[in-house]
C-alpha cells in the first residue's frame, strides 16, 4: 500500500480491507459538527458498502502520526467523477487544535489537483458554529460561496447556517482567490 506524507503526518489511502477498522474508528468518538454525530456501525457498513468510502467515485485516507503509526484523522473525497469534488474531514477529539486540518486540507487540494485533471473545483460544507474548520479553510485558499440558512438541524432541534467553501483550480495554480460576484443580481 502506498502512502503520502507531509510535515509529520501520514496520508495512507484507505482499502476494504479495513472495514472493520473504519467502523471501529468512526464508533469511537463523537463528531459534534456533523448531521450524524454519532454513527451507527449499520449505517456505517451502508454506506461502505455503497461504496461512500471507496470506489470510482470517493477515495477515503487515513491521516496518521508517523511516530505513533496511529489513525489521528479521516479524509474522504468524493464525486471524483464530477468536475467538482467534494470532501468530508474527520479529526480525532484528542487531536483537533494541532494543525492536522489544516495540513490534511492542504493536502487534501494539491492531492484531487494533481490526481483528477477533469476536477476544476473542490467544495466542503461545515456548520457556522464550526469557527476551527471555517479557519481551516480561509488558511488553505478556500473562498466562502454559500451561506445556507437555518438547514442544519442539531440534536437539539435548533437549526444552524450550513456555510459552503470552495477553491478552483485556477486559483489554486495561481496561488490567489478570485472573489465570489455577490452583486450579480443587480443588472436585472
Amino acid at each position: 500500500m502506498s502512502s503520502y506524507s507531509t510535515e509529520a503526518l501520514t496520508f495512507v489511502p484507505f482499502t476494504l480491507d479495513e472495514k472493520t477498522q473504519l467502523i471501529d474508528w468512526l464508533t469511537s468518538d463523537r463528531w459534534d459538527y456533523y448531521v450524524n454525530p454519532v454513527p451507527t456501525r449499520d449505517r456505517i457498513i451502508s454506506a461502505i458498502d455503497e461504496g461512500n468510502y471507496h470506489s470510482d467515485e470517493s477515495r477515503t485516507f487515513w491521516i496518521q502520526n508517523p511516530q505513533t503509526i496511529k489513525n489521528v484523522g479521516l479524509i474522504r473525497v468524493y464525486d471524483l467523477l464530477d468536475q467538482s469534488a467534494m470532501f468530508d474531514l474527520r479529526i480525532k477529539t484528542a487531536n483537533r487544535g494541532t494543525g492536522i486540518g489544516k495540513k490534511a486540507v492542504c493536502w487534501l487540494t494539491e492531492h484531487v489537483f494533481n490526481t483528477y485533471p477533469k476536477i476544476i473545483r473542490i467544495e466542503g460544507q461545515t456548520r457556522q458554529d464550526n469557527i476551527p474548520m471555517r479557519k481551516v479553510f480561509r488558511t488553505c485558499g478556500y473562498l466562502k460561496e454559500a451561506h445556507y440558512r437555518a438547514c442544519w438541524k442539531t440534536e437539539s432541534n435548533e437549526y444552524l447556517d450550513s456555510i459552503g467553501y470552495g477553491i478552483l483550480r485556477s486559483d489554486f495554480e495561481k496561488g490567489m482567490v478570485t472573489p465570489v460576484q455577490w452583486n450579480d443580481e443587480a443588472s436585472f
